[in-house]
């Protein structure tokens, strides 16, 4: 797993094929078919160019552009998936999916920034290839990662204040990817 310490304190840590082919090709059939999807809306009455998802433990609500998104239970696949990424690091109780299902679906540029939000997260793609990029806040220095078919990116420490990340569109042909995004949200019980 290569580990790269980026500017004011962040860590990004990148495995290109931390899941075996085999083992996600499983992993993506199983999320595709057994989660919950929607498409919900965004700023200014467009809906968000993707479907999501949200699941983890019982009662955690994760508001992000002014959506509450309520977990809805762990199933069998994300709980083996969940340990897997928590035998690297950190612990989660709460996932985000995204489902890309061609080159039009993207997320722009944003962190992960939330004052309940843990400053860990723990990102893991299946299916198509696409281009995870960051960019510093003040340098505006960007990098990109190809995120593939079992990749796995740890964002860490400062990441989140002083850099952003985005999945851009693309017009190259591509399949459907599904993103999961693990994250450790902090309650008030």
């Amino acid at each position: 797993m290569e580990t790269i310490e980026l500017a004011d304190g962040g860590t990004l840590m990148y495995e290109h094929a931390f899941i075996p082919p085999s083992v996600a090709d499983r992993y993506f059939v199983a999320l595709r078919d057994e989660c919950v999807w929607e498409q919900k809306p965004a700023l200014f009455g467009h809906m968000q160019p993707r479907l999501t998802a949200s699941y983890g433990e019982a009662g955690i609500v994760y508001r992000y552009s002014g959506l509450d998104n309520v977990a809805l239970p762990w199933t069998d696949t994300m709980l083996e998936i969940k340990q897997q990424l928590e035998a690297v690091q950190g612990k989660y109780n709460y996932c985000l999916l995204n489902r890309y299902r061609d080159g039009a679906d993207s997320m722009g540029w944003h962190a992960d920034d939330e004052p309940e939000m843990g400053d860990v997260i723990g990102s893991i793609s299946f299916g198509a290839t696409r281009t995870f990029r960051i960019r510093h806040n003040q340098s505006k220095e960007t990098m990109s990662f190809p995120a593939g078919h079992g990749t796995l990116i740890i964002m860490a420490g400062a990441m989140q204040q002083f850099w952003k990340h985005h999945i851009p569109k693309t017009a190259v042909k591509v399949g459907e990817r599904i993103n999961m995004t693990f994250r450790h949200i902090k309650t008030n019980h």
